[in-house]
């Protein structure tokens, strides 16, 4: 799987197949704001062989910060 298929896989499709595509699952207007920001990384791809490196900055749910480093 692709670094491109394993985002894929947590955002969009899981927001599928929970059948709440309507409300998460893609940065979309009406969509709530859940998300991470990384700590500055090259690229997203470095993401899967990074296993056991904390590479999130924060984290924010239904637009609010929840989390900070």
């Amino acid at each position: 799987m692709t670094p491109e298929e394993a985002i894929n896989a947590i955002t969009v499709n899981a927001a599928h197949a929970m059948e709440v595509e309507n409300e998460v699952g893609s940065i979309t207007i009406g969509h709530e704001a859940n998300f991470m920001l990384t700590k500055p990384i090259k690229n997203f791809h470095i993401l899967p062989y990074s296993f056991g490196e904390n590479h999130i900055d924060s984290v924010y749910v239904q637009g609010r910060q929840f989390i900070t480093s």
